[in-house]
């Protein structure tokens, strides 16, 4: 009996101390989650401003999402602004670096991209930007992945968007940085091919101290190369925001510029900036230009647009949702190796690039050799007059892999 009374007295022991430890595991809720600190470098002052804004809440609401969809993980976006300034973008990402992020959503534009590049692939840290698109860039083997394509599709796009309008002969302005020389390479070889005479092009510093100066002169030498003004000839612009309003209002006091058809590109695509400052003159020119985009009507891309709509009050513009999948697509990688591991990341972004297996709001996400967007399809944007107001609209859609135009909006092609 008393042997008995032992066990009974030793279970009941047992007991009490699970029920207790149970009770102190209640208490102490459940386990800390891992914080993974995604970083962010974009533009929230200077030439591409009013982008960047819409980078950052692209970014902060697939963060919001991944930390509905991952139970294991809290991410942190860790958010540092450019000034879309080159050296001001190192200094940034080197104070990521500092703060421990090793992977990072940005820089938005090439030439801030070249800038960190070889701080990057030294300390072995992921750069995914969303919108960088210059073909001087798509370097294999590196730690720069973009899930925007080049410029080389970019240039096709405007090509055959200059075919379409009937132009045989064009100039072209454009930044003298990575993006602007490389597009400007793009676009004269695209129309050498084609059949349509790139007659100059000149460039001018991107330097807000300095284009000012710089840009009237250089129209006035495109002006003068063109010669006379017709229905065969435009100007493309390859300009950011700051630099685009000086450009358009010079370009419309040439008495040969302001005669012929307009064409821009991802630069200048729904510009807040641009279109209160300069808008009017943009849509009294039928302005038309390109940026990669899901078609209107994909209902991934619908979705998120209401929801960003809802959660910002605005609509999101230009890259807004390359912003949200270049987040998104990492969170998910990290959610599923349970690891923000660069090394391992990067292998597996590679994995994904090659296989297509990430599909989110600008559809499913291939990456070339070199980890840049594959198989692109462009919005062609257009300004006009809505009530009165320039407006952006979406004119027509491009199909890059049988290079064909939907016209959305007839009388811009007209």
């Amino acid at each position: 009996m008393a042997s008995r009374a032992l066990y009974i007295g030793v279970g009941v022991a047992i007991a009490v101390a699970i029920i207790a430890i149970i009770a102190a595991l209640a208490l102490m809720g459940p386990p800390p989650k891992k914080v993974v600190r995604v970083g962010a470098l974009v533009p929230l002052t200077g030439g591409l401003a009013s982008y960047g804004a819409g980078s950052r809440d692209a970014i902060a609401l697939a963060v919001e999402d991944a930390n509905k969809m991952c139970p294991g993980v809290r991410f942190e976006a860790l958010f540092e602004d450019t000034g879309t300034d080159p050296t001001r973008a190192l200094e940034r990402l080197q104070a990521l670096y500092a703060r421990g992020a090793r992977i990072v959503v940005g820089p938005m534009s090439s030439r801030e991209v070249a800038a960190v590049k070889e701080f990057a692939d030294r300390n072995k840290i992921l750069i995914v930007s969303q919108s960088s698109t210059s073909p001087l860039l798509a370097i294999p083997g590196d730690w720069i992945y973009r899930v925007v394509p080049t410029d080389l599709a970019q240039a096709r796009a405007i090509v055959d968007l200059l075919r379409r309008l009937n132009v045989t002969r064009a100039v072209i302005l454009y930044r003298d940085d990575p993006w602007g020389a490389g597009l400007r390479d793009a676009v004269s070889r695209e129309a050498a091919a084609a059949g349509v005479r790139i007659v100059a092009a000149e460039g001018y510093p991107p330097d807000p101290k300095e284009f000012p100066h710089a840009i009237p002169p250089a129209l006035d030498k495109l002006a003068r190369a063109l010669g006379a003004p017709g229905t065969d000839a435009a100007v493309v612009f390859v300009s950011f925001e700051d630099d685009g309003i000086v450009a358009v209002r010079s370009a419309d006091a040439s008495p040969v510029l302001a005669k012929v058809r307009w064409v821009g590109t991802d630069g200048w695509a729904y510009s807040a900036a641009l279109a209160e400052q300069a808008g009017e003159v943009l849509a009294r020119h039928r302005t038309l230009g390109t940026i990669a985009r899901p078609h209107p009507s994909d209902p991934r891309y619908a979705e998120f647009a209401r929801r960003y709509r809802e959660r910002y009050g605005r609509d999101p513009v230009a890259y807004d949702p390359y912003a949200y999948d270049a987040a998104m697509m990492l969170a998910q990688i990290i959610c599923n190796l349970g690891t923000d591991d660069p090394e391992r990341v990067r292998a597996e972004l590679e994995r994904w690039g090659r296989e297509g297996r990430y599909t989110g709001v600008t559809g499913a996400v291939y990456l070339d050799e070199n980890g840049d967007r594959a198989f692109p399809n462009y919005i062609i944007w257009g300004v006009k007059a809505v009530e009165g107001k320039p407006r952006y609209v979406d004119a027509g859609y491009y199909y890059g892999l049988n290079r064909t135009i939907e016209e959305f909006d007839r009388e811009f092609f007209k």
